[in-house]
This record gives C-alpha cells, sequence and structure tokens, in this order.
C-alpha cells in the first residue's frame, strides 16, 4: 500500500485516536479510507472527521431503517427510532453518531452494524417496552453480536447465532 496513505492512516490513528491502522485489514474500512485519501489526499483530521460521521450516520440509519422493517413486520406495531449527529466536541473530537441514546463508535460496517441494533433494542425496551427480536427456538430476547466479519443475532439461552442482523 502507498507509503504517503499509511502515513496519513497513521496521523489519524495519533490525532483521533481511532486505532485505523488495525482496522485496515477490514475490506470496508480500507476502502472507506483509501476512497476518502484518493479522492481528498492527506487531509487534516479535522477535514476527514465529518467524513466519518456520515459514514457511521449512513450506515446506522440503514440498519435502523432494515431493523424497524423487520420489527413492524413481526410485531405489527410501527417503529421509529431515531439516529441523532452531533457535531465534535473537545470530548468527543470525532463527533457523535447515536441510535436512541447509544453511541455509534465502529469503523467498519459489521461493528457499526451491531451498535446500532443495541441502541435500536434499548430505545424499544425503554420507551416501548418491548423485547425485540425474539428467539424462534426458546423465545428469548436476541442480542446483536459480532461473529467473525458477521453482525448476528445471538440467542443466550442455548449460546447460538439465530441470523444477520441486517439482511440485503
Amino acid at each position: 500500500m502507498d507509503s504517503h496513505f499509511r502515513d496519513w492512516v497513521r496521523l489519524l490513528d495519533r490525532s483521533l485516536d481511532l486505532e485505523l491502522e488495525a482496522a485496515l485489514e477490514k475490506d470496508d474500512v480500507r476502502g472507506f479510507l483509501w476512497s476518502a485519501f484518493e479522492s481528498n489526499g492527506a487531509m487534516p483530521p479535522a477535514y476527514f472527521v465529518p467524513l466519518l460521521i456520515e459514514r457511521r450516520r449512513a450506515l446506522a440509519q440503514h440498519a435502523v431503517d432494515s431493523l424497524a422493517a423487520a420489527a413492524h413486520r413481526q410485531t405489527g406495531q410501527p417503529v421509529a427510532v431515531p439516529v441523532r449527529v452531533n457535531a465534535p466536541t473537545a470530548y468527543e473530537p470525532t463527533g457523535q453518531v447515536c441510535v436512541g441514546d447509544e453511541p455509534v463508535h465502529g469503523i467498519d460496517a459489521p461493528a457499526i452494524v451491531v451498535e446500532a441494533a443495541e441502541g435500536f433494542q434499548c430505545l424499544l425496551a425503554d420507551r416501548d417496552r418491548l423485547v425485540w427480536p425474539l428467539c424462534p427456538d426458546h423465545g428469548s430476547g436476541l442480542h446483536p453480536s459480532r461473529i467473525g466479519p458477521a453482525a448476528v443475532w445471538f440467542c443466550p439461552t442455548a449460546d447460538h447465532a439465530v441470523g444477520p442482523v441486517v439482511t440485503t
């Protein structure tokens, strides 16, 4: 990989504490970073942050839209869960994307989907007193988890993956 690109990723890592170098092994992260670098060069961290926020927002919104449609199909209840964006601050230099009240800090798509699903579930549980989704075999609430490169619903009752969190 291009040495200027690697130097830029290291600069972002040091400035924003994102562990991007380790994330480069993930194809979607490497593609995202390479596209940003190719389009904008070695932009300063402050110029990169809006791209990162938009990536998190778009992936979280896609997950929430998919989850809301699935929850509506399965429960018959319309479901609305907000995805909010907060601008960068001294405390959160990379800004913050939240699903309900839960922050989304991931860089790669599966991490963002898991965090978005956690926020989605928490809001449904707190606001609507709704546990969703349920394991079809055990009737217990599922938890979003990352297994390898995938975001899956996991049943803690019998310790098994049930299916993908978001289907495309």
